[in-house]
């Protein structure tokens, strides 16, 4: 866990992360933060606090400490969400037709059926993906919008979609 750093004129503080914590925040595996960033970009800060009981042998307890802001740099990039009018979020759209609405390549979306089609929200009728379905503009924009970004793992970034939500079936115990 973060830790509270006073400088060294006592007057302000800092709060300093992990990098456990802070590959857990933005989406990253621990060990490509602890092993893979700090050999593959020069550039990767440098802990604020060593690890107690630090040497040059190794050992020590604890984490190192870093900066948030200057690990900023190396969060992951997502795609800029985009935006709707109101009259469009009502709209009933095919992938194709969404595609148009935000202005991309239809094979853009329509790449979704293939390669992730959990992701797809149910159509109007409450079917999953068919030819030519119509979905809600507003699901549509939702699930676009939660891409995570290019990358391995990007998958373990994507924020839960309401529909990939697993519901309890019916008559199934439910605990309080």
């Amino acid at each position: 866990m973060g830790e509270v750093d006073g400088s060294s004129d006592g007057n302000t503080e800092k709060r300093l992360v992990s990098l456990k914590e802070w590959a857990a925040r933005v989406g990253y595996s621990h060990g490509y933060v602890v092993h893979v960033m700090p050999r593959t970009y020069p550039d990767f800060p440098a802990p604020r606090r060593p690890r107690r009981g630090m040497s040059a042998k190794g050992g020590g307890g604890g984490s190192a400490l870093y900066d948030p802001d200057e690990l900023e740099l190396f969060r992951p990039r997502r795609p800029d969400p985009v935006e709707l009018s109101e009259e469009d979020l009502d709209r009933e759209v095919t992938l194709g037709g969404f595609a148009r609405l935000i202005g991309v390549d239809g094979r853009s979306v329509s790449q979704i059926k293939d390669d992730r089609p959990d992701t797809l929200p149910n159509t109007v009728d409450g079917q999953r993906w068919y030819p030519r379905a119509l979905f809600r503009a507003r699901d549509l924009l939702l699930m676009w919008n939660s891409r995570p970004g290019q990358g391995p793992g990007s998958d373990k970034r994507r924020p839960p979609l309401p529909w990939s939500v697993a519901e309890p079936e019916e008559g199934a115990h439910r605990s309080p």
